[in-house]
């Protein structure tokens, strides 16, 4: 028996004698920014900061505060030794004063000995991030000489020494005004936003260290995919990417969109740049492609040299802290590896989740029914893995139903428990595709299969899923738009697009309903998959559905209508029985309205009308579904001042009425902002309240037809209500036609020359609307850019031919 770290070795076998896990921060520890000038620390300090409700700590404005003067000022008149001694001091008490509640941004480009000793001792109470970006990115912003930007690039790799995170900053080009103008009918720039993707990728990260990713998913929405990890969801596929793959094809990952519930990076080959190379891959994942990273790092990879076994420990302990480093959500351990290794990899895994691995090779593997297998995830459960996939090689004697016994036992053993993954694999790959139906391995059509690879044969995720559903395990059900007026709609496009993306068998039709006695009819047959919501029905069908979602509630109306065919009242049983026909007789209604509305409001904003609650003005014209979706969007990106106009005044004010309510219940009131966040201006001709500032978000929620055989509503804003001196943004939630008078109108502004003001048409809004759809229905990844795609081709070729013309 031998002592390893925290861990006891015995027989061979690694045994944990202690559960306490370094790299998980208390909730309330200040999080530290360090990295070269130029990175990006003070732009993601402010994002994190207000992303947490904290206070923002520059060390360059505590240095100011502390002696009195700038550093450079302090340096010129001091000399460089004086200068470093007094950072040193200013530092410490810095980060002593500020340990909790705060972000702290520190200018460690001029590192001393002194300094990173004093940032190592917090480095077990808080999350030290090293902040860095592409050289040539670099070279550019700070236009050095290339010795002095190699020199300082050469300072910069030191943080990783003293700093237990990592964060590479992805440059963003969003707010560059980019035009989204695919023919001339289209709006102008919908983009002047800046960092739109930064800001939601570093958010992200930030919450993955505190532990907050699933909880914020499970509360938004508890059938969302981000809610329910994909180790708890049936029929879920994971990409195998291996990074000689990446370095030899040059591939846009942005073209794999969909490929999975979650990507498996697999470092198979060890390049000098290895670490850089490894964070810019996870960023670009993490951007484009949106889904869980397990981070697997190839013990013996094919076609690489043989490496002794100290080099090769030495080697992928640094490779595998590197991608706990990452904050990736998962990372593969094989645990036949180095009992040291093994131990300080579960020991520092902070918030990513562990998969114990274990590869049985050779012909004389035992089979399923053997003990060993119990008593290797047994193991795995102690050691304190969250999930145990265990791959067997086998030639001929493969049999599933001895798979499916030990599956049997796994399942009887009492909970809490590791998720279980087993399979066969021979040399051409996993044996069946669907052996299980969790995270079985798969490749891409848009990439070669690697001669590296062991476990991906040629199945892919589409080709697996129509399997499934050839087989009967997943039945073909029908989707739908539901209303009075749908004619015109993208949507089937859209989502049958999807389908066809994931070889999924359903249909999606918009059906024209004018009574709940077609509703019923059609929620109620054996075979419905869910529905999309429009007028008249959005408000109306809350009290006949039996759960309604957080934000359903909060709103007053539903968008989406799905069928709970669950065995029991579980979220994850009626989540896992998405894509599975059989009689309903309860439903739940969601609104996802909003969370279109404010990722489109997010985009357009520019920096100079970032909402301020205590100034923004925002202005709704409308009161029914769509209205309510937009007034909640609107107070969840912090705007507190919103004005409803409509035709008929009254509706106005239930509207305004049930949303100063809910501000009341949420305690979303201040004395300053007074007693209502909603109010109502009544008529065109009147003029804008003095004691508010002119709107520059509008929203218009009108329909461009008449809704139960009324005219179409005619509206353009009044020019005194436009005369915000920063200009705004303009959604039209109307597409059809997609010029209405108010997009009209507005552009006419943009003509004259009063370019900040920025449109968002209907085509804009109603794609995400169908991702976000289409993900809640399936239970599956959208492939946005593929659908955004569609939308436009379908306007293009069924109503642009018929729009007004400039």
């Amino acid at each position: 028996m031998a002592m390893i770290g925290s861990s006891i070795m015995t027989d061979g076998l690694l045994m944990p004698t202690s559960r306490i896990k370094q790299r998980v921060f208390p909730a309330d520890s200040s999080v530290i920014l360090v990295g070269c000038r130029g990175a990006g620390k003070r732009t993601l300090g402010f994002i994190a900061a207000k992303h947490l409700g904290r206070r923002l700590v520059t060390e360059e404005h505590y240095f100011e505060q502390c002696t009195g003067c700038s550093r450079a000022g302090f340096m010129q008149k001091y000399g460089r030794e004086t200068f470093n001694q007094q950072m040193a001091i200013v530092l410490a008490r810095m980060l002593k004063l500020n340990q909790s509640h705060c972000v702290i941004e520190c200018g460690t480009g001029t590192l001393s000995p002194d300094m990173e000793e004093i940032i190592k001792g917090f480095v077990e109470t808080n999350p030290i991030i090293y902040i860095h970006r592409d050289r040539e990115d670099l070279y550019k912003l700070l236009n050095l000489p290339v010795t002095d930007a190699e020199r300082l690039l050469i300072t910069d790799q030191r943080h990783r020494d003293f700093s237990n995170l990592e964060y590479f900053n992805l440059f963003d080009s969003s707010g560059e005004g980019q035009i989204t103008e695919d023919c001339t009918l289209r709006s102008a720039t919908t983009s002047t936003a800046r960092l739109v993707e930064a800001k939601q990728d570093f958010r992200n990260f930030i919450d993955h260290i505190f532990g907050h990713s699933l909880t914020r998913s499970w509360i938004s929405n508890p059938f969302s995919i981000k809610a329910i990890p994909p180790e708890y969801r049936s029929y879920t596929y994971v990409f195998c990417l291996r990074l000689s793959t990446v370095i030899e094809s040059d591939i846009d990952l942005g073209i794999l969109e969909a490929p999975g519930e979650a990507i498996e990076y697999i470092v198979d080959t060890w390049p000098s740049n290895v670490l850089d190379l490894i964070a810019t891959h996870v960023a670009i994942i993490r951007r484009k492609l949106d889904i869980p990273i397990i981070f697997n790092v190839e013990e013996n990879p094919r076609e690489e040299r043989k490496r002794p076994i100290e080099e090769k420990d030495t080697m992928d302990l640094e490779l595998l802290m590197h991608g706990l480093r990452l904050g990736v959500e998962y990372l593969s351990l094989d645990l036949e590896r180095t009992p040291g290794l093994v131990s300080h990899i579960l020991s520092m895994r902070g918030r990513t989740k562990i998969i114990g691995n274990y590869i049985v090779k050779g012909f004389g593997a035992p089979k399923w029914t053997d003990d060993f297998y119990v008593e290797r995830y047994l193991l795995a459960q102690r050691l304190g893995c969250h999930v145990v996939r265990i791959a067997r090689f086998c030639a001929v004697d493969r049999s599933d139903e001895l798979r499916q016994i030990f599956m049997d036992r796994i399942h009887a053993l009492p909970e809490p428990k590791p998720s279980i993954i087993a399979y066969d694999f021979s040399v051409f790959g996993v044996v069946l595709p669907f052996q299980g139906d969790t995270w079985n391995p798969v490749g891409h059509d848009a990439l070669e299969k690697s001669a590296r690879e062991q476990m991906v044969g040629v199945s892919t995720t589409r080709g697996t899923l129509r399997d499934v559903f050839r087989k009967g395990w997943l039945q073909p059900l029908n989707f739908y738009t539901l209303g009075s007026n749908v004619y015109y709609s993208a949507s089937p496009s859209m989502h049958r697009a999807a389908y066809e993306h994931y070889m999924m068998p359903h249909t999606f039709d918009a059906r024209r309903c004018i009574s709940f006695d077609e509703i019923d009819r059609i929620r109620h047959e054996p075979g419905f998959g869910g529905a999309s919501l429009t007028a008249p029905f959005k408000v109306a069908i809350m009290s006949r559905l039996d759960h309604l979602s957080a934000h359903a509630i909060a709103i007053g109306a539903v968008n989406t209508l799905l069928p709970l065919r669950g065995d029991t009242n579980s979220i994850f049983d009626h989540a896992n029985a998405r894509n599975r026909a059989g009689a309903a007789n309860k439903f739940y209604g969601d609104n996802t309205d909003w969370s279109s509305i404010i990722t489109c409001l997010r985009r357009a904003i520019s920096p100079r009308n970032a909402v301020q609650p205590s100034r923004t003005t925002a202005l709704v014209i409308g009161a029914g579904g769509m209205a309510r979706a937009a007034i909640y969007a609107l107070i969840k990106l912090g705007c507190r001042m919103m004005f409803i106009h409509n035709r008929t005044r009254s509706k106005a004010e239930d509207v305004a009425a049930h949303f100063n309510m809910y501000a009341a219940e949420q305690n979303l009131l201040s004395h300053q902002l007074g007693e209502q966040i909603c109010q109502v201006i009544g008529s065109a001709s009147d003029p804008w309240p003095e004691a508010y500032q002119q709107p520059t978000m509008v929203i218009s929620c009108i329909p461009a037809f008449g809704t139960d055989d009324t005219p179409a509503v005619d509206f353009r804003m009044p020019p005194h209500w436009l005369q915000s001196p920063t200009g705004g943004a303009v959604i039209e939630l109307a597409y059809e036609p997609l010029i209405t008078p108010l997009v009209d109108q507005v552009r006419k502004i943009r003509e004259d020359g009063n370019t900040s003001w920025v449109i968002v048409d209907g085509l804009e809004v109603v794609s995400e609307m169908a991702t976000e759809a289409f993900e809640l229905m399936t239970g599956r990844k959208a492939p946005r850019r593929l659908m955004r795609r569609i939308c436009n081709e379908h306007w293009e070729k069924t109503s642009a031919p018929f729009q007004a013309q400039r």
